[in-house]
């Protein structure tokens, strides 16, 4: 079967599950639509099933297609570093995708990744993400890895998954001069600095606002972005429930304080997402790497 595929079919195909039109892809890869087409249909019949449901508008990928492209992106990423070792080059890199937890790539990712190995061979895309858009690029082999928080849908086939480190929410609020807490959560009524109800930490703030008296936090500002209610938290617009590994220099310097309140810290597992298909070099070996860190630490 392989004798039959032609690489150039398969560079056809990259290009056109990135662009979702075979007229912008023909365009890109500068060959008549028509000749375009021929060579999409040349590499399904090669492989035997459809790659690309046609009737779906825009274009997508079949479940198959979904996986062969996982295979293709990383088999050519890999063919072209090899080749370009072979001839002594040095400029052309494994590319490793993580879409992460904006927190997280803003705060825990520089540590992870500044004793990686091999940096010379790999360079890193890390996108903030919206976590359904993440799941669908996971998915379709756009991305290698989601580092984010517990998601249901990623914990079974076809994706792996290592937890990579144990968090905490804290409710806190901004200090006074005397560094003691700005506001009195037993008060009547609470300024409150929220995350989207969509937002993963939202949704875990609201199942704790459920169990027990809520009525007395007041809602005045809104974001999926903990860094940005951190800085109106420590401007004194209300408390918020903030990460443990965003805070830590806050609390030490006084800065922000942790508010008594029963229940109220909330856990939260990191974990490493993948699609269980290969990956390139370099990510099958930062795989192994973060597999190792969460050994070290015992989660």
């Amino acid at each position: 079967m392989l004798n039959n595929i032609e690489t150039k079919w398969l560079y056809d195909f990259i290009v056109l599950e990135e662009h979702r039109s075979f007229t912008l892809a023909a365009e890109k890869r500068n060959i008549s639509q028509s000749s375009f087409s021929r060579r999409i249909q040349a590499l399904e019949a090669a492989v035997g099933f459809d790659i690309f449901d046609r009737s779906a508008l825009p274009l997508q990928l079949t479940e198959q297609g979904r996986v062969f492209h996982a295979y293709i992106r990383n088999t050519l990423d890999d063919l072209e570093y090899q080749l370009n070792k072979l001839h002594g080059g040095d400029n052309y890199k494994n590319k490793i995708t993580i879409a992460a937890a904006h927190s997280l790539s803003v705060f825990i990712m520089p540590e992870l990744l500044k004793d990686v190995p091999d940096p010379q061979e790999k360079i890193f895309y890390v996108e903030s993400i919206d976590v359904d858009e993440a799941v669908l690029n996971l998915k379709e082999g756009r991305s290698d890895f989601i580092f984010s928080f517990y998601n249901e849908d990623l914990m079974g086939e076809p994706f792996m998954h290592e937890k990579i480190l144990e968090s905490r929410l804290y409710p806190v609020c901004a200090c006074d001069s005397t560094g003691k807490p700005l506001f009195d959560v037993s008060a009547s009524s609470v300024p409150l600095l929220n995350y989207t109800e969509t937002s993963y930490m939202g949704r875990q703030v609201s199942r704790y606002l459920s169990s027990v008296d809520s009525d007395k936090f007041t809602v005045n500002f809104v974001s999926s972005m903990s860094d940005l209610l951190k800085r109106m938290t420590k401007k004194g617009y209300g408390i918020a429930w903030l990460p443990d590994y965003s805070i830590q220099e806050e609390l030490k310097n006084k800065e922000l304080a942790i508010l008594s309140m029963e229940n109220a810290v909330i856990r939260m597992g990191v974990y490493l997402y993948r699609l269980d298909a290969r990956l390139n070099v370099a990510s099958e070996k930062f795989w192994r790497y973060m597999k190792g860190l969460s050994s070290e630490s015992g989660l």
